[in-house]
């Protein structure tokens, strides 16, 4: 039987005579023993036959599955879409101060701490044939929770499963599947108590050992998922028996329920070979996902909160045309967009200006340097050096982000974020820098003739690769070619950047910690894609986990993000807002520090 994120291994592929693996995300699936050889199979293909007639896979569009089945010619294997890795009452002024927002939100958050599930107050019961028609931006990669980490995954996943530990609508952590919860042994052992008579949407017992087996699956040395190294000091997960589960830490992490809210961390259905089939664990259930036209959801009526779910039903529209987003919105064929694009900003603010949300959160907007191939520091610090973040964030976004000179954003409890040592020069002094640096560079061959900058298809990225291009054009003499991809291509640069120089970079936090920015750039993380690995930033970053106090770990983490700013394997360019439309029939949004938005907290109004 194979285990999530084992690989199945055949022979030799009669072409190459190279070994082929399949990497199999799903437990508990039979495998044939042996077989002629096994085609390569790309990530992010939905399905492949697996033929002995030559090295080669058939893609074939539909649902995700994962089994196999014999045939005159080979086996079939249908292979899960696997992961790839990167939210208002009133409409917000640009003008209001994001950091201060995004710290009152933040306060709120950490000021709630373990409570009980009894402590939470009731809501209204659910409105009978209610239908909110969401835009989704992208079609998710996976519906698999330990395998997400794009954020089309990601928004549908939060409506089907839930953790032990859950969010309010501010973001605020709150008891989910485990009503109370210990911490023990100096924070390295945390017992949680589930709640009673836990249901998976099909009606069946949802008990601790679902939850262990996720656990202890994902930290696994095979595993693929992609948030696995989150839980690395997690060693072990215990089910005391069906109500009670004991995790067990190499170090105390004082935000262990923050990552037990994680999709990563929801519970494993034993059995399951496709999460378009397995049941849900959270407050919706899955009926229908048509690739390429949308994802149907329906209210679990086995949600240990069940009444207090108001809207029965969800669509998903995946639009990744943001023209197109806003036509279905204004004709009233969605509720909520997953965005705004950049360019109609006036005319929505003059025309819907009670629909439109605006809202920080902790997200950077960068462009990922790959390394391999802008291998001289001094180059990449020119490009950064000459990104004039004023002029993008005022004449190009405008929505009220903030100009980013670091990695880190603003916001976070204790933290000090690092600036660059050119942060406080002036323009005339930057650029003159920026000409040397790049001049010398060129001198030595270091840098291409032309600078290649991917980014995936959308007019909002689209208008801030056009103003990089041109700033770099006007202040380094360098000619910038812009490609643009679908969004299962661009996850794909993003892995493998090839020819890219530049690879556009969106990174929200997880939780709420400096270290869900830290981690990024780390050897070996899987989220590191294009190449970076410094001896000096991961030394940097082990000092802060090994601190014996919370002053000393910030510090830390504050000359962790020095050494990447002076190394620069990112050009930060700005820090993020959420932006969407929202129509006035839908309530209960609020300001969420991780852009957050399930729909479980949202109502019709009246």
């Amino acid at each position: 039987m194979l285990r999530l994120g084992q690989e199945m291994r055949f022979g030799p592929d009669e072409g190459t005579g190279r070994q082929r693996a399949v990497r199999a995300p799903f437990p508990n699936v039979p495998y044939p023993s042996s077989a002629p050889f096994v085609a390569p199979i790309p990530w992010g293909t939905r399905a492949a036959t697996i033929r002995d007639a030559g090295p080669r896979a058939d893609t074939i569009a539909g649902r995700t599955r994962l089994d196999w089945s014999p045939g005159p010619r080979g086996f079939t294997i249908r292979a899960p879409v696997p992961f790839p890795k990167m939210r208002r009452r009133h409409p917000t002024s640009a003008r209001t101060c994001p950091a201060a927002r995004t710290a009152a939100v933040l306060a709120l958050v950490l000021a709630s701490g373990c409570q009980r599930a009894t402590d939470l107050p009731s809501a209204p019961e659910v409105e009978p044939g209610s239908v909110l028609r969401r835009g989704l931006g992208a079609e998710p990669e996976t519906l698999a929770p330990q395998l997400a980490s794009d954020n089309a995954s990601l928004a549908v996943i939060a409506d089907l499963h839930e953790g032990l530990v859950a969010e309010d609508a501010g973001g605020r952590l709150v008891p989910g599947a485990a009503e109370s919860w210990t911490i023990e042994a100096g924070g390295k052992s945390y017992v949680f108590r589930l709640r009673p008579d836990l249901r998976w949407s099909n009606g069946k017992p949802l008990t601790a050992a679902h939850f262990a087996e996720a656990l202890s699956t994902i930290r696994a040395p095979a595993s693929v998922a992609p948030m696995g190294d989150l839980f690395e000091p997690v060693i072990a997960a215990d089910a005391l028996d069906p109500r009670t589960l004991r995790l067990t830490l190499s170090r105390a992490l004082p935000h262990l329920p923050a990552l037990l809210a994680l999709p990563a961390a929801a519970p494993w259905y034993p059995g399951a070979a496709d999460p378009a089939e397995a049941p849900s664990s959270g407050p919706y259930r899955l009926e229908r996902w048509t690739p390429g036209d949308r994802i149907e959801l329906a209210r679990n009526p086995h949600y240990h909160d069940a009444g207090s779910v108001r809207i029965e039903r969800v669509v998903y529209l995946p639009v990744t045309d943001l023209a197109t987003e806003l036509k279905l919105f204004r004709t009233g064929e969605l509720d909520l967009t997953s965005e705004v694009p950049n360019s109609q900003l006036d005319w929505i603010r003059a025309n819907l200006p009670d629909q439109l949300r605006v809202l920080p959160f902790l997200g950077t907007y960068a462009y990922a340097v790959n390394v391999r191939r802008l291998g001289d520091a001094g180059s990449r610090q020119a490009l950064s050096m000459t990104v004039d973040r004023e002029r993008i964030t005022t004449q190009v976004t405008g929505a009220g982000e903030t100009p980013a000179l670091g990695w880190v954003p603003p916001g976070l409890p204790g933290y000090t974020p690092a600036v660059p040592a050119w942060a406080s020069w002036s323009a005339e002094r930057r650029l003159e820098q920026a000409r040397k640096l790049w001049a010398d560079a060129r001198a030595r061959g270091a840098v291409p003739r032309e600078l290649l900058l991917c980014t995936d298809a959308s007019a909002n990225h689209r208008r801030t690769a056009v103003a990089l291009a041109d700033l770099w054009r006007e202040a380094l003499g360098v000619e910038v070619r812009i490609e643009e991809f679908e969004w299962g291509v661009y996850l794909a640069t993003r892995r493998n950047p090839g020819r890219c120089d530049l690879v556009r970079l969106g990174w929200s936090a997880d939780f709420v910690d400096v270290e869900a920015f830290a981690q990024v750039f780390e050897t070996g993380h899987p989220q590191n894609t294009l190449g970076y690995s410094s001896p000096r930033y991961d030394e940097a970053l082990a000092r802060a986990r090994r601190a014996g106090t919370e002053a000393l770990r910030l510090a830390g983490h504050t000359e962790a993000e020095a050494v990447l700013l002076d190394e620069v394997p990112v050009i930060p360019v700005f820090f993020r807002v959420t932006k969407r439309l929202v129509s006035p029939r839908v309530s209960g949004i609020e300001p969420n520090p991780l852009g957050h938005l399930p729909t479980r907290h949202l109502a019709f109004e009246p």
